[in-house]
């Protein structure tokens, strides 16, 4: 008999006990989310801390490794193969109506491949010019692209099939 009076306490405790190890994933989850997150930009945040680190003084060291660190992004965030020349980056950008990384790219191009000696202060401008290119680039894997592009499609797939069909209705 005093175990069935006592029912409802043992419920009662129970449900604390659930409700407290509830609460406890969900804010373990928050933080893990939290730190996917972070994880993300890490990428991003290196890229800058790298080009932030250039010497503007030593222009021609300089543009070695700001060339280096260029090409390295543009392949890791638009996930462009090999070691294209700027030229070839240029048309991809054209295409993808990228007028920032176009613009870097043709600033490149012209410092690089001619005798005209780069100044400390347009160094830095195109330091900056490559800092706003990361931060609104956002490094992410292939896998999470192809479901971003999936998702997207799901979500606004008239706005996708809309150029398709005024390109077959003008043929």
């Amino acid at each position: 008999m005093s175990l069935l009076s006592n029912i409802g306490y043992i419920l009662i405790g129970f449900i604390a006990l659930v409700s407290i190890f509830l609460i406890v994933l969900v804010l373990l989850e928050k933080k893990l989310h939290l730190r996917f997150l972070k994880g993300r930009d890490w990428k991003n945040h290196l890229y800058i801390e790298k080009i932030a680190k250039i010497d503007v003084n030593k222009s021609k060291e300089s543009m070695v490794i700001f060339d280096k660190l260029i090409k390295s992004f543009f392949r890791e965030a638009f996930h462009i193969q090999g070691n294209p020349e700027y030229s070839e980056l240029e048309k991809i950008f054209i295409k993808k109506n990228n007028k920032k990384a176009t613009e870097i790219c043709n600033q490149m191009t012209q410092y690089l491949y001619s005798k005209e000696d780069i100044t400390p202060e347009k160094l830095q401008s195109m330091i900056i010019l490559m800092a706003e290119i990361i931060s609104s680039n956002k490094i992410i894997s292939k896998e999470e692209k192809e479901e971003f592009d999936r998702k997207s499609m799901k979500n606004q797939p008239s706005k996708i099939l809309d150029p398709i069909k005024n390109i077959i209705k003008k043929k």
